[in-house]
């Protein structure tokens, strides 16, 4: 039993942490684009 809600912990963990990722790459990408804009902005 106790093996059993250590794979459930494990996944739900993995889970978080591709997410969290996931996260990250859209947050950056986000940021990218603000910057691009912002410079642009900058140069009119």
């Amino acid at each position: 039993m106790g093996s059993k809600s250590k794979t459930k912990k494990m996944k739900s963990y993995r889970n978080n942490k591709t997410e969290a990722i996931r996260k990250l790459k859209n947050q950056k990408k986000e940021n990218a684009l603000d910057i691009i804009s912002k410079s642009v902005l900058k140069a009119l």
